[in-house]
């Protein structure tokens, strides 16, 4: 019997076609073919190589988990706390699909598998092999029987293997400010999730009114990832709701926002009223070589005098001179 997979290929060519699932792995009809990670169901899309930095390491989730205890202990914040005041951003509710990506050893999953009150299901995607079957170690067990279903995948956050809108929400914490390119990290959240469906990214850096401080240049010494600015121009133009915050005492942004791929509302025709007239439209693109600033005026002058705007009187100055010749 063939199983189909909620995976998708991530070859270029394939755009995005079904995988099935095999024993050893999952099935592109392409030809391409994904692994699983030696022991588990979890497939890998791409991995970085093992050792290339210190979420690749063997003991990469224990290493990362001293790093989060100074963090809490550093800026006096209960982690319990702060994980549901995040999830609690996305807004989650039962029965949902959300997807976690750089989701390392799984810190998060017991809190948005409350979130979802017994019932959805849970992605959660790292490029750190070693980090995320940490996670799976950790709690696919532990939050087996909680009626949420947990999938893995080892994965590119800037290619990820789902169709179009296959999510209801979209959460990162951590991890993004090392991104290849956190353009098309966020570009790739926004297309995995449905239209209106909640963003939420956060890493570290400093609220604007730290930079300059004292303390600022103390934490950026520290840990230069502190320097980061969070990556509002790296949003795609269709964001509705966008929202920026800081937590842990303002050294971490939060990025919400509702993922779409419409075109903002804004109609570029509607007309000036006025000496200027013209829409946006026109402004922008029917922009002319300079003219004679004397030349100009007199024009100026003489729409005035007629009663008409700049741009109605140029424009039938113009048509009138075409249809002459």
């Amino acid at each position: 019997m063939t199983i189909h997979s909620s995976y998708r290929c991530t070859e270029p060519a394939c755009a995005r076609a079904p995988l099935t699932q095999r024993p050893e792995g999952l099935a592109c009809p392409n030809g391409h073919f994904f692994a699983f990670a030696a022991g588990t169901d979890v497939p890998v899309f791409a991995s970085e190589p093992e050792g290339a930095n210190e979420y690749s390491r063997e003991n990469a989730a224990e290493v990362h988990d001293n790093a989060l205890r100074w963090v809490f202990n550093t800026f006096q914040t209960d982690e319990e706390g702060l994980r549901e005041r995040l999830i609690a951003r996305i807004g989650l509710e039962k029965g949902q699909r959300v997807l976690v990506t750089g989701a390392g050893a799984g810190n998060d999953l017991p809190y948005l598998v409350r979130a979802l009150s017994g019932k959805g299901d849970i992605h959660a995607q790292d490029i750190a092999k070693e980090m995320l079957l940490a996670g799976v170690s950790r709690y696919r067990t532990e939050l087996a029987g909680s009626g949420v279903g947990l999938h893995f995948s080892v994965s590119d956050a800037t290619n990820l293997p789902f169709a179009d809108g296959y999510f209801d929400a979209a959460y990162h914490f951590g991890g993004i400010n090392l991104f290849p390119d956190i353009a098309k990290g966020i570009a790739e959240m926004n297309r995995v999730v449905r239209l209106g469906g909640n963003i939420v990214i956060g890493d570290e850096g400093l609220a604007p009114w730290l930079v300059d401080t004292e303390l600022g240049r103390m934490l950026v010494n520290n840990n230069a990832l502190y320097a980061c600015r969070a990556p509002l121009s790296a949003l795609p133009e269709t964001a509705r709701a966008v929202k920026v915050t800081w937590e842990l005492s303002n050294c971490f942004y939060v990025i919400e926002f509702q993922a779409s791929t419409e075109p903002l509302p804004v109609n570029i025709d509607v007309p000036h009223l006025g000496k200027r007239g013209g829409t946006i439209r026109s402004r922008y693109f029917g922009r002319m070589e300079g003219v004679d600033p004397t030349l100009r005026d007199r024009i100026y002058e003489e729409a005035e005098r007629r009663g008409m705007s700049r741009v109605a009187f140029l424009e039938s100055a113009l048509r009138a001179s075409l249809n002459r010749d």
